[in-house]
């Protein structure tokens, strides 16, 4: 299968949807798909392109940063112009403006167009309805268990081997990891945090992510091992990659009731509470603050993600991808 990717933001990786991205697709390479990945090219990743096995990346033009309004809108004109030379089997995009790329390549071409709707939660909701629910599409796959409409593909994620000389922090740490956008809820999560931290004046909060502090695939393995509680407070979301790492990790979480998270965590192996509440949030915090058998959540956790993996996730890909007759 030929197979032509329109995203605009590939490597590297800076959140969830990057890492899906390469998981998936180098994995379709390796299993003989001949992909090629059409992107921006961004301010600190200015190579035009790279092969990788039967992966090619081609980065458009010019070198901007990944929010410069220009830049969004220009390689929505320049990546369909530029894909008018290839005939795939399949033309696939991200959300959001490279959809918008999908719908011109559709007046042109007869070539099936698949959406992969991920990142709920646009600033411009009119602009997500109209990309997610107006426009048609051969296939749409997504991670939100909530989007009906769409074919749901969980994540997968990497099991990592025990590891040894990371004991847990001295004091009490809640961990989050997010890029400072409004609807990862992170104003909810400093509020919240400081009615906890006036009861607990010994616990403590780690925030990493683009428009924080970013932190290596290293480095965040050894905050997901050396910290107590993981939470993600977003207002909306599909399926947070970190959910799965963090239980990966045998870490227990807290999270709110969005997207696809209420699939997987339940009382037996975590804390849910709805968004946008400071008080549900703080009042959670402290319930695991109290929790004396805290670390059977994780345990519980990583019991449902070792069926969780990058190949069977890759699998499901392929089959929906390769099907002759695709869902409407």
């Amino acid at each position: 299968m030929n197979l032509v990717f329109i995203t605009d933001a590939w490597q590297p990786i800076v959140g969830g949807g990057q890492k899906l991205y390469w998981e998936v697709l180098s994995r379709l390479a390796k299993q003989g798909w001949r992909i090629i990945v059409v992107t921006r090219a961004l301010v600190n990743n200015q190579s035009a392109s790279f092969f990788h096995s039967n992966l090619k990346v081609i980065r458009l033009g010019p070198v901007l940063p990944f929010f410069n309004p220009f830049g969004r809108f220009w390689f929505t004109i320049q990546s369909f112009i530029y894909c008018l030379r290839y005939n795939p089997d399949r033309f696939m995009a991200t959300t959001w403006f490279p959809a918008i790329t999908l719908q011109l390549i559709k007046l042109v071409k007869k070539t099936p167009i698949v959406l992969l709707a991920i990142g709920f939660g646009s600033r411009l909701l009119w602009l997500e309805d109209l990309i997610t629910r107006k426009f048609k599409y051969d296939l749409i796959i997504t991670d939100d268990w909530v989007f009906k409409s769409a074919k749901f593909i969980p994540n997968g994620v990497d099991l990592p081997r025990r590891q040894a000389g990371f004991p847990k922090y001295s004091d009490f740490t809640f961990l989050t990891i997010a890029r400072n956008e409004p609807r990862k809820g992170i104003p909810i999560l400093i509020q919240a945090f400081k009615l906890v931290k006036a009861q607990f004046p010994q616990v403590q909060l780690h925030l990493f992510g683009p428009g924080f502090k970013t932190i290596s695939q290293e480095q965040l393995n050894q905050e997901l091992n050396q910290s107590h509680c993981l939470i993600i407070p977003s207002l909306r979301e599909g399926h947070p990659l970190i959910l799965f790492e963090a239980w990966a990790h045998r870490l227990p979480v807290i999270a709110t009731e969005i997207g696809s998270v209420s699939q997987f965590i339940n009382q037996a192996n975590g804390y849910l509470v709805p968004s946008g509440d400071v008080q549900a949030l703080a009042e959670a915090m402290i319930k695991v603050l109290n929790n004396k058998k805290l670390s059977q959540l994780g345990a519980a956790g990583y019991q449902i993600v070792k069926n969780y993996t990058w190949d069977k996730t890759a699998k499901q890909y392929s089959q929906l991808l390769s099907s002759n007759s695709f869902p409407n």
